[in-house]
């Protein structure tokens, strides 16, 4: 089967449809850690701010005096922006699956010499063989 690349319309390389479908799952199985390490990114980052509310609380109210305020708004910005960057990032890895499913369906479905794909599966199978892939 030979994949082309959307962008371009040029032949990119040859591949057996049962070694694109493989690729195509170990690419969805490694995003789908790679979400997973981002999901943990997110719950440690969050414990990590309640720690810190949780010890301010427990100052006596002199030393809050001299420690200043919980998160200040510089934390609070820097929470949000580290979480919606990230929360961002979930939902790429999660556009790139659905797309990664479509074609694993539309592979196994269709007898097709040639299969297009967009630049970023194109990218992600390149990366795959230069790993050590198939």
């Amino acid at each position: 089967m030979d994949v082309m690349d959307e962008l371009y319309r040029t032949l990119e390389f040859q591949i057996a449809p049962n070694d694109l479908i493989n690729a195509l799952l170990e690419i969805k199985i490694y995003k789908e850690k790679e979400m997973a390490l981002l999901k943990e990114k997110i719950i440690k980052f969050e414990e990590k701010r309640r720690t810190y509310e949780a010890w301010y609380q427990s100052l006596p109210a002199f030393k809050k005096f001299f420690t200043g305020r919980p998160p200040s708004h510089h934390q609070a910005v820097e929470y949000l922006v580290n979480v919606k960057q990230r929360l961002s990032q979930i939902e790429e890895i999660k556009k790139k699956m659905a797309e990664l499913e479509r074609i694993i369906n539309l592979v196994k479905n269709e007898e097709k010499q040639a299969i297009v794909l967009s630049h970023s599966v194109i990218e992600e199978l390149k990366n795959y063989k230069e790993m050590g892939g198939q």
